[in-house]
């Protein structure tokens, strides 16, 4: 871990930026691929270390299938495993045995599943013990995180007669879940969806033409930094709408912080005309990715931004609204948090940049995010910016053809 010092140039150099393939649905993809039995040549698959390590584990065989800090990983190997009647251990990272995974294993168990806890209850890691998933139905809670509905419909058209799945309570993240059923389709399997119940019916994954597309999530801290420093085109290379991600709403509201978006043959080219005068508030339920740069956004331009919907945010690879407010106010921002929503009350102070140190938590969202504060035009100096591979490796290789200095 080495300190790392980011230095934004007045004007942008003119540069073609490569975003990463979708982590999130190269994931889901390496399920549909191993129960599909297509293998896992020529797709260009996601970079980021959650996909790079998913797609190991399924390629190879370990008696301990460590997933590192991969939540999303771990939530989707662990229903595939049951599925295939694995005997196997699951674990992860320190961050990662303490994210809640008991209402999948609730799940699942009930479905025929054997599955025990090995340290804390409802946490992991996990001992999955030889079994036959039989069960049909079940109910689960929405509330925690969608990935445990997508674990879950991934396996479904392999079940003996198919699965019903339904939930109780406000679901978060839904347009994950969504992505889900999408790719579902695209694969040849039906997803017969009402409220809050979703059924799929026994079948198989049916090969199809299908490449990766550039990953929204990412693109998010390039349309802030057009946003900040206007009249600065930046080409965003192979991002496209369309695509089945949630995060595609980012074009939606960024126009109301005057950044323009055109279509050009291989991608986007995005410009800001105008940083706003009123105060916002933007709902995050569906997409919680793009929280922290948004947060560091009003924090850097001084606009008052009241950000809902995060609950999910607290048991990501950090607590994301306490490490914002932690950080944010270090350079002088007034933050006000809940369980659910973050407030950025008052603006940083760009002499205060240069005098603090910005811890990034292990997470690779805080210090792209953190990496933003750049944009008031004073250095910023970051602890540690490794955790970036879990996402967007070549983040800072892509800010550099910009003309930001990275020493």
């Amino acid at each position: 871990m080495m300190d790392t010092k980011i230095i934004f140039p007045a004007i942008f150099t003119e540069a073609k930026i490569e975003l990463p393939t979708s982590k999130s649905i190269s994931n889901r993809l390496l399920l549909i691929h191993e129960l599909g039995k297509f293998g896992f040549e020529g797709m260009n698959w996601s970079q980021a270390d959650d996909t790079q390590i998913l797609k190991n584990l399924l390629e190879n065989k370990y008696d301990i299938e460590d997933c590192e800090a991969g939540g999303t990983t771990f939530r989707f190997l662990l229903a595939l495993r049951c599925l295939q009647g694995k005997e196997t251990i699951l674990t992860g990272s320190a961050r990662l045995k303490e994210r809640l995974i008991k209402p999948l294993v609730e799940a699942l168990n009930s479905l025929g599943a054997k599955i025990e806890y090995l340290e804390k209850e409802g946490f992991p890691p996990l001992k999955l013990n030889p079994c036959s998933l039989t069960g049909n139905e079940i109910e689960i809670s929405s509330s925690i995180s969608s990935q445990f509905i997508s674990a879950l419909l991934l396996i479904a058209p392999y079940l003996p007669t198919g699965l019903i799945i339904s939930w109780k309570d406000q679901p978060v993240s839904f347009s994950y879940v969504e992505m889900t059923i999408q790719l579902m389709k695209q694969y040849g399997v039906d997803v017969i969806q009402s409220e809050n119940r979703l059924m799929v019916p026994s079948g198989k994954y049916q090969v199809t033409d299908f490449s990766v597309p550039a990953d929204w999530s990412a693109a998010v801290f390039f349309f802030v930094m057009a946003a900040i420093k206007t009249n600065q085109p930046i080409h965003l290379k192979n991002i496209k709408s369309n695509t089945f991600q949630g995060d595609e709403k980012l074009l939606e509201w960024m126009i109301n912080w005057g950044v323009e978006s055109k279509v050009v043959g291989d991608g986007l080219v995005i410009i800001g005309k105008r940083i706003p005068t009123l105060d916002f508030e933007y709902d995050f339920t569906n997409t919680p990715d793009l929280a922290q740069a948004f947060a560091v956004m009003a924090a850097v331009s001084n606009r008052r931004l009241l950000l809902t919907g995060l609950s999910t945010l607290i048991g990501k690879e950090t607590n994301r609204l306490l490490a914002l407010k932690t950080e944010l106010e270090k350079a002088g921002a007034e933050i006000a948090i809940t369980q659910h929503s973050l407030e950025v009350q008052r603006g940083i102070r760009k002499e205060l940049l240069e005098k603090n140190i910005f811890n990034t938590y292990n997470d690779h969202r805080m210090v792209m995010a953190l990496s933003l504060l750049g944009l008031a035009g004073t250095p910023v100096v970051l602890d540690d910016i490794s955790p970036v591979t879990k996402s967007f490796p070549n983040y800072f290789d892509e800010l550099g053809k910009m003309g930001v200095e990275i020493t």
